[in-house]
């Protein structure tokens, strides 16, 4: 049960820890005010560091005002866990809702901040597993059972992730979510241009400037009779093919350690999904509030101009023997 004390020391410790707190949370939006106006990848990547740092340190001052309200010693260790479980995407496909609603869940505790993109941003990286675990709370007795925690960062497309992650945390379970390619490269590409990050049109960013290397038979992937071909080495298209990007993974977790489900249906119905999530996480069913399961928090853009129909027609196309692949592999078709 809480301690309660009136006036001397703790009443003086409690505003210290405050005002601590309200200094930094002020820190962090100069940072990220900053991020947003800079348009210079280099000076971008150092405000994104700066950020991840304001937020561990927000996060231990949380904690240390927490220990203090209920009258516990300030003995919590700086450095907590590892986290249980990492939700690895994909981009644009429901994330930021899906870690919300899981860590309002008694026993899941969140992290510093959602994504800390440890495994795929090489400056963060470099800081070292130590930094990695300060993103964590400690796990703590609740109700007679632990307490997990974990992350959610969009993984899944990087190459590198898989290899680094399960170096680190190699028992921790995996969620990713598969959004309609075709809808998750129309959506990506939208953030994007609302950040003044990309210039070009959908249909300019999609397709090839100029013919490449000849292929079999001497065909090119750049322009041909029958317009403008979509290039291969778009990223808007290239996060979009999973079912690589599951094969890889696979190489370094097992298939059981993974839980692969559909955006849409996430969507449509987040209390069957979450159960879903529940069950794989080894974590007791919990009934949310109906206002909790309101998609409000769900980071869903809203576009002034809706994709060409022709365009959704050749994406369709384009993903459809990928798709195909991904449903041989899941043994699920997704009816994209």
């Amino acid at each position: 049960m809480p301690i309660f004390r009136f006036g001397g020391p703790f009443s003086e410790q409690r505003r210290s820890k405050k005002r601590e707190l309200r200094h930094k949370r002020q820190e962090l939006r100069k940072i990220r005010d900053k991020e947003r106006a800079t348009k210079d990848k280099a000076e971008r990547s150092e405000y994104r560091k700066r950020k991840k740092r304001i937020d561990q340190e927000i996060f231990q001052l949380e904690r240390e005002l927490r220990a203090v309200e209920e009258g516990r010693a300030e003995d919590e260790p700086v450095t907590g866990a590892l986290p249980d479980f990492a939700i690895i995407g994909t981009m644009k496909g429901g994330t930021t809702f899906l870690y919300h609603l899981l860590s309002l869940h008694p026993l899941v505790e969140p992290a510093a901040a959602k994504e800390p993109h440890y495994f795929d941003f090489d400056s963060i990286f470099d800081e070292g597993v130590e930094w990695y675990r300060r993103c964590f709370p400690t796990p703590r007795l609740k109700d007679g059972r632990m307490t997990i925690t974990g992350e959610a960062t969009p993984y899944m497309a990087n190459r590198l992730a898989p290899e680094r992650m399960v170096e680190v945390i190699p028992q921790a379970q995996l969620i990713a979510l598969l959004r309609n390619p075709v809808n998750r490269a129309y959506s990506d590409y939208q953030m994007l241009a609302r950040k003044e990050r990309e210039t070009h049109s959908f249909e300019e960013a999609i397709t090839a400037k100029k013919p490449r290397r000849a292929g079999k038979g001497g065909r090119t992937s750049g322009p041909g009779e029958d317009g403008p071909r979509f290039d291969d080495r778009c990223k808007y298209l290239s996060r979009g093919v999973y079912v690589d990007q599951l094969v890889r993974w696979s190489r370094y977790f097992p298939k059981e350690q993974m839980l692969v489900l559909k955006s849409e249906d996430f969507f449509e119905d987040p209390q069957r999904t979450l159960k879903a999530a529940f069950e794989f996480l080894g974590l007791p069913n919990w009934e949310f509030e109906a206002s909790e399961i309101v998609p409000k928090r769900r980071n869903k853009g809203s576009y002034e101009d809706q994709m060409n129909p022709a365009t959704r027609r050749r994406l369709k196309e384009y993903f459809e023997p990928h798709n195909h692949r991904l449903y041989d592999y899941l043994g699920v078709d997704f009816g994209w």
